[in-house]
């Protein structure tokens, strides 16, 4: 049984739900922030399979304020990341029962099930997920490497190289987001400490202030000289791994077919476009309306100093070109 015909969303026109209104029938509810790197991949999926709110509701979760760690939404996503997506069991859905839902939060889980959700014949969304085994072995095998520990997007957004990256973010994005967090964990914090029952709540909050203030310590340059190398070599590692990524990205790519696994976009070029728009973000690239300016940015900053292939440049414009990307970096890349 496949994910998708365990749950629901609502694709029904009107005319297809004569025995309930519109407004009683359960949706899917996605959780996002417009910053986060995997979030946004969701996104990019909706656009392509053409939802609108009609069929799939979208709430803000403010990352920077720390939104993400309230105990109400601690109770959809335990771990406190986005994106998440809150779904209706499909035999729960008629009128007159009381509607359970399910939350997905994985991004790779959540696309996929996004992909798989159009049950009406009359929505003429394209098929993102591989129609072969042979693609769909790649399609697994690109996303996970984008999504691999050692090319991590959202370590490289917030680790160093030297002191003069250290300095540059400890005054930019990176220190805001971080101290939004600290003071949104330590409130949460002290108002679990006045309740009882609430002995997860209260460790989650004590790892996380411990997890998210050192990190924060050591960018503000608090941290000794053991810890400030041991960063800096991260971040160098991290940044040798986008340059083989880029690489394996180039050997993927066909030199007749603008994507991935051919001539036709899926959720493969969806997670590694969305990988790669935020390695852009942290090579100081702004805009997807100027490629070519933000892939000079990118080769100025990998560890070969090596050019990107014309594959994967030629894929990265077809990419930017579309509507998904339009819409959710259209207002600049992170």
């Amino acid at each position: 049984m496949s994910l998708a015909s365990r749950f629901r969303i609502r694709l029904l026109t009107p005319t297809q739900l004569p025995a309930m209104s519109t407004e009683s029938v359960p949706k899917a509810v996605l959780y996002w922030f417009s910053g986060s790197v995997w979030a946004s991949v969701p996104r990019l999926t909706a656009v392509e399979k053409g939802f609108t709110e009609n069929e799939l509701e979208t709430r803000f979760v403010d990352l920077v304020k720390g939104e993400n760690f309230s105990p109400a939404y601690l109770k959809i996503n335990d771990n406190g990341t986005v994106p998440s997506l809150v779904v209706p069991y499909a035999h729960t859905v008629d009128e007159g029962i009381s509607t359970k839902f399910k939350a997905l939060t994985d991004s790779q889980e959540i696309c996929t099930f996004l992909d798989q959700s159009t049950r009406s014949a009359s929505f003429s969304a394209p098929a993102l997920s591989p129609a072969t085994i042979q693609n769909s072995q790649l399609s697994q095998d690109i996303i996970a490497r984008v999504h691999e520990q050692g090319v991590d997007p959202n370590a490289l957004l917030l680790m160093w190289r030297n002191e003069d990256e250290r300095k540059a973010k400890a005054g930019g994005l990176p220190a805001t987001f971080l101290r939004g967090r600290q003071a949104a964990l330590e409130r949460y914090a002290k108002e679990a400490d006045g309740q009882q029952n609430n002995a997860w709540l209260r460790d989650f909050y004590a790892k996380k202030i411990r997890e998210n203030g050192g990190t924060l310590a050591l960018l503000e340059g608090h941290g000794d000289s053991a810890q400030i190398a041991g960063i800096e070599q991260k971040a160098k590692a991290l940044w040798q791994g986008v340059d083989d990524t880029l690489e394996y990205l180039e050997d993927q790519l066909d030199s007749k077919s603008p994507f991935l696994l051919g001539d036709q976009v899926s959720l493969a070029d969806l997670h590694a476009g969305a990988w790669l728009a935020r390695v852009l973000a942290c090579a100081g690239a702004e805009s997807i309306s100027e490629p070519d300016a933000a892939l000079s940015a990118l080769e100025s900053n990998l560890a070969s100093r090596k050019p990107i292939g014309p594959k994967t440049k030629r894929w990265a414009k077809a990419l930017f070109e579309r509507k998904s990307f339009q819409e959710v970096y259209g207002d600049g890349l992170h």
